[in-house]
């Protein structure tokens, strides 16, 4: 598959995936103006087991948070179906029709039991009316299924020719060297940093539930969004930065050779982070320059990071000087 068919296809995903979050928005909006006139101020919002009505917050405030609660979420399920491949992808975009179905069925509830009641101490929400918004949100879920297809057409699975060989840099006699650099990505981080955002622009509209999930969210997002790769007698090494743990390491011993070319995650591995296709797995943070270690086995780890030839020359003369010792 060309590089031009797989972005194609990429945004095509996207479209599908942020299709219900806008129709759902549009629906509940196009109720609430509607029925405009009718609504008491404030409305009824919450609803105790019995349907009765025991929160109330102001018509203004309730259609801001309602387009919030479906827009934030929409947004983030359609950049998850858009990031992943397959059939992670195609579940995210399943879920994302599934969540608009449901709470866009919920919010314009919300408000026609508003209107019909003429005032918020009478708003009554019938117990059916939540099981009629998860059958909404299971068949939407359906839709969103069979719409997002089957991800990317299968990718040709021949192995992509190695670049010219990294020279071998000299070590003397126990000479130690090592080498490493920080990658990042940088969609990524600004998703990181959206979500931060989002928590913050939806604890004054929904409270603290919401927005505490988003707060949680963003950090992590920031934490996984880079990498430190270091090459040295360990092998090599990649971390997240400034700790320990999480830690991906692969020991000389299961390097063959090493080399350095351009890499497109969605080409070469169906995405972005650590990923693994037929032959090849690896983390892949942008595309571009990139490390790549020929294993014993025979496939590949890839990872995209800068001055990816000095460390394949370096990764090489370790490699070399292990098998040597050890008679591999």
């Amino acid at each position: 598959m060309t590089r031009t068919g797989a972005r194609a296809h990429a945004v095509r995903r996207l479209l599908i995936a942020l299709a219900p979050h806008a129709l759902a928005c549009a629906v509940f909006l196009a109720v609430f103006m509607a029925r405009r006139d009718q609504l008491p101020d404030p409305l009824a919002t919450h609803f105790a087991g019995a349907g009765h009505a025991d929160g109330f917050t102001t018509a203004g405030a309730f259609l801001y948070q309602g387009l919030a609660l479906m827009a934030v979420p929409g947004v983030l399920l359609a950049a998850l179906a858009y990031a992943l491949d397959a059939r992670p992808g195609r579940a995210a975009t399943a879920v994302g029709y599934g969540v608009a179905g449901f709470l866009g069925s919920m919010l314009t509830s919300v408000v026609l039991g508003n209107a019909h009641a003429g005032s918020a101490e009478r708003a009554h929400l019938a117990l059916w009316e939540p099981a009629a918004a998860l059958a909404v949100g299971a068949a939407a879920g359906a839709v969103g299924w069979l719409l997002a297809g089957r991800g990317l057409p299968p990718r040709d699975e021949a192995p992509v020719p190695p670049g010219p060989a990294a020279p071998s840099l000299t070590l003397g006699k126990g000479e130690s060297a090592a080498w490493t650099r920080s990658v990042a990505s940088r969609p990524l981080r600004i998703a990181g940093l959206a979500l931060l955002a989002a928590g913050g622009a939806l604890v004054p509209l929904v409270g603290w539930g919401a927005g505490v999930s988003l707060f949680a969210g963003g950090p992590l997002v920031l934490l996984l969004s880079g990498a430190r790769v270091t090459v040295d007698r360990h092998g090599l090494t990649a971390n997240v930065p400034g700790l320990p743990r999480p830690r991906l390491r692969i020991p000389l011993a299961r390097i063959e050779t090493a080399t350095s070319r351009h890499v497109d995650p969605l080409r070469d591995l169906g995405g972005w982070g650590y990923r693994a296709v037929p032959g090849r797995s690896g983390l892949a943070f942008r595309s571009g320059e990139a490390l790549v270690a020929r294993l014993t086995t025979g496939s590949e780890f890839v990872i995209t990071v800068d001055d990816a030839a000095t460390a394949a020359a370096l990764l090489n003369a370790l490699a070399d000087r292990d098998h040597a010792e050890t008679g591999a």
